[in-house]
């Protein structure tokens, strides 16, 4: 893959992530780029730690469906 289009699929899935609804975003945000555990997020929003697992799942589901398969290993690569 070219650097280019890694650097456009990066931000493709940058966008993707800002149109997250507003509680999915937080939560994929502290876990996935402030690296979180979930028990500190749930504490951090006052939620329950099954809210804090729906929503990165949600999250991720949104991508995968928004983004397609293809950008899998990008999200990986962003997100370990």
């Amino acid at each position: 893959m070219e650097e280019n289009s890694l650097e456009k699929l990066i931000l493709l899935v940058k966008k993707e992530i800002e149109n997250l609804p507003p509680k999915c975003k937080k939560t994929f945000v502290l876990s996935k780029q402030e690296g979180l555990t979930n028990i500190e997020i749930a504490e951090y929003l006052n939620i329950s730690i099954k809210s804090v697992e729906a929503h990165i799942t949600k999250a991720f589901s949104i991508l995968r469906k928004t983004l397609g398969n293809k950008t899998n290993g990008v999200l990986f690569l962003l997100f370990r």
